[in-house]
């Protein structure tokens, strides 16, 4: 029962995104992640509004406006642990991302945007320390999108602010192995939502800044799905329904400046802190409802994350954009919470896209290369029963490409 309590606690652990920066993606435009995610003081899409409201006011005036983006992330995992070693069988997860801009006049816009905020898909076929004569097949799936309302006003020529609100979901399941116990946890539910403020300021004509917040995401508990379990590969227990109490996400607060050096380069750059430290994972429980009611503390281990990303762009000609950039992020997980279904570890990434754009309309693509990352287990886990975790090593490479189209009318 412990392992299945333990399992459960990773299952919904936001420790897994898109865009392995914390639960956030490298950028949430077709135009912000070819610049390695860098967005807050630049708004040149109708999706910057879920970075910083206050971009809003950056949309052409009296015109609506579309934006969407598309992105296949192409994860690349090798998990070798104690007696097997296996690859990840998920190597395609979609996502994508649309936002609408609405000006009413000349200070007031309204946004509205739909956010697929994290996701994580992993499935492999080990062969575990307790369970050696078989290989189990153990995976996980975690999904959260959002829905975000956003009002921007331009105070004066140079500042403008931005407020918002928004709706999230958040869905997942899995199946590992803790110890002699292959736990299986049906699909869960959490709902709920957050709020967001930004500032966008125009310093001079080619410098610009931009700040914004991210209030914590407070969900309900998330709960619904079924937890089952075998000892030792035998027999299968029901143990009812899993419940995790009051579900969050982190609050996040982001910087960054953009200066045009020329008339065709422009260089940018940010700074994020993502507050994992102080989200409900510490004092949270997961509890079971089924023959024994049990509940034990989250062992999710994870510490603040920091995000530093240098981007550019180079203006071709009076159509064509390049855009250029790199994203680090520190890595919060300590190595005794090295968990291989669901720890995603990647921290340096390159991009690059192109865009074509006329008057009224524009398209675009491009990629994202998350480096080469490693992390081995130190011979003791903080999981429960988690010995095979312990003297683990994962190997990721992420490749993802993208592609974004949008207009005004």
């Amino acid at each position: 029962m412990a392992g299945t309590v333990a399992a459960a606690a990773l299952l919904v652990h936001p420790q897994v995104s898109v865009g392995t920066n914390g639960n956030e993606p490298i950028g949430v435009s077709m135009e912000s992640r070819s610049r390695g995610g860098a967005d807050v003081a630049v708004g040149d899409s109708a999706l910057s509004q879920i970075e910083n409201p206050a971009a809003l006011t950056l949309s052409p005036r009296g015109a609506y406006r579309l934006d969407f983006t598309g992105q296949l992330l192409m994860p690349d995992i090798h998990w070798r642990g104690p007696i097997d070693s296996a690859d990840s069988e998920i190597n395609v997860m979609p996502h994508a991302n649309l936002g609408l801009a609405f000006p009413v006049d000349e200070k007031l816009t309204w946004g509205l945007a739909f956010h697929s905020k994290s996701g994580l898909a992993t499935r492999y076929h080990m062969r575990h320390l307790r369970i050696r004569w078989m290989e189990r097949r153990v995976y996980s799936d975690m999904k959260n999108g959002a829905l975000v309302l956003n009002a921007a006003y331009e105070l004066t020529e140079k500042l403008s602010v931005g407020a918002g609100v928004r709706g999230e979901i958040v869905t997942g399941e899995m199946s590992a192995v803790i110890g002699p116990a292959d736990v299986e946890l049906g699909r869960g539910y959490a709902y709920g939502g957050g709020a967001q403020l930004g500032l966008h300021y125009k310093a001079r004509d080619d410098l610009t800044f931009g700040l914004a917040y991210q209030s914590p995401s407070w969900f309900t508990d998330l709960e619904g799905g079924k937890a089952e379990m075998s000892l030792n590969g035998r027999r299968r227990y029901r143990l009812g329904e899993f419940r995790v109490d009051k579900y969050r996400l982190p609050q996040e607060i982001s910087g960054g400046a953009a200066w045009d050096v020329t008339d065709w380069f422009k260089l940018i750059g940010e700074i994020r802190w993502l507050n994992y430290s102080n989200d409900a994972f510490r004092p949270g429980s997961v509890t079971t409802d089924g023959w024994v009611n049990l509940g034990l503390p989250l062992p999710a281990g994870y510490e603040d994350q920091w995000i530093f990303i240098l981007g550019s762009e180079f203006k071709l000609d009076e159509h064509w954009t390049l855009g250029l950039g790199y994203n680090y992020g520190t890595n919060p997980l300590p190595r005794e919470n090295l968990f291989p279904v669901t720890s995603i570890i990647t921290q340096h990434h390159l991009t690059a896209g192109l865009r074509y754009k006329r008057d009224n309309w524009w398209v675009g693509g491009g990629y994202i290369l998350g480096l080469p990352a490693s992390m081995s287990g130190n011979g003791r886990s903080n999981i429960p029963l988690g010995i095979d975790y312990g003297y683990s090593k994962v190997t990721q490479i992420q490749h993802s490409i993208f592609m974004g189209f949008g207009f005004s009318w």
